[in-house]
């Protein structure tokens, strides 16, 4: 057998193996491409992290998570042939680290990760206000008279009463003394002016 013969017959061997392999290869699909892209400085608003692989992937696995470690992703991740989207709203801007997994059509479970930072605007957080109540102007009450005032007064009016004897009885009797005195002078005066007229 000569050199080209022999050639020949190996090419045709080795062909379904090369085949086998060729097909294996296409089967297994690889990551083409990202958007944000790896490495990369997003400045636009953020709605969603879109993977493209080279062939029909299924099982999409996505995680986004802001520079806090805490995931931003908003829905589940969906697959429509070789593109997977990954809904998401940033909340600080920073490094993000996107961690994917996906199953490939030869049922091969492929996985990786790539970092992005995001500068782009984010929800604020606005602070609840307070509605102050409104102020009711405190009016004093009057001064009512209190319950013990007039039993005070009650208690107070017998001692006015025996200190106004006090003071009166000593002048109605002083009175009385010099009436009786008047009234015997002038009785004795009548009686001597009768026993002269006699």
């Amino acid at each position: 057998m000569t050199h080209r013969p022999r050639a020949l017959l190996l090419g045709l061997l080795a062909l379904p193996l090369w085949l086998l392999g060729a097909g294996s290869a296409a089967a297994h699909s690889g990551l083409s491409s990202t958007a944000p892209a790896e490495g990369a400085t997003v400045t636009d608003p953020l709605a969603a992290v879109v993977l493209t692989f080279s062939g029909t992937v299924r099982g999409p696995d996505v995680v986004v998570t802001g520079p806090d470690g805490a995931p931003v992703g908003t829905a589940a991740a969906t697959a429509d042939g070789s593109a997977v989207t990954a809904p998401v709203t940033p909340t600080a801007t920073g490094a993000h680290t996107v961690t994917w997994a996906v199953t490939s059509a030869d049922g091969h479970r492929l996985e990786g990760s790539y970092v992005f930072t995001y500068a782009g605007p984010v929800p604020t957080t606005q602070a609840p206000t307070t509605t102050r109540a409104p102020v009711t102007p405190s009016v004093a009450p009057s001064a009512a008279p209190s319950p013990a005032e007039p039993s005070e007064a009650a208690a107070t009016a017998p001692e006015d009463g025996p200190n106004l004897l006090v003071r009166v009885v000593p002048v109605l009797l002083g009175l009385a003394v010099v009436g009786a005195v008047v009234w015997l002078v002038r009785r004795r005066q009548a009686s001597g002016s009768a026993g002269k007229s006699r």
